[in-house]
């Protein structure tokens, strides 16, 4: 039976970090931010029965971060993928590599995709607080 009705949990869930957290840095494999985008497009493009969602989180922080806050969500849109990297939001990126998270709300927020409707076929950054 196929997996796909109201109740039935998404297939498969990336966990990722969001691009301008640790910034842009060369692997062994390539490009950091590079890698990551290869992965989440082959998600969307070479599996089209899979049921997915990718979340991209802040950075954790465990020691100035408090659990329990409300996460805070900010879809992917067609322009940024686009655009990642460019100068012109500069500042725009800044302020993303400032977002944190606690692991434990990353924990909770990455059980509730399984069941989130509303996150299917979505890619969005995860975080708590901007510090």
């Amino acid at each position: 039976a196929a997996l796909d009705g109201p109740n039935d949990p998404v297939s498969f869930v990336l966990v990722s970090t969001s691009p301008d957290v640790f910034g842009n840095f060369e692997t062994p494999y390539g490009e950091f931010n590079g890698l990551k985008r290869q992965g989440e497009n082959m998600l969307r493009t070479d599996y089209p029965s899979l049921s997915y969602s990718i979340l991209r989180m802040g950075q954790f922080d465990d020691n100035f971060v408090g659990e329990g806050l409300d996460v805070l969500m900010e879809e992917e849109t067609e322009e940024n993928r686009r655009n990642f990297g460019s100068e012109q939001n500069l500042e725009e990126r800044r302020e993303k590599s400032r977002r944190k998270i606690n692991r434990r709300d990353a924990a909770i927020a990455i059980g509730k995709a399984l069941t989130d409707e509303e996150l299917v076929g979505q890619t969005v950054d995860l975080w708590t607080v901007v510090r």
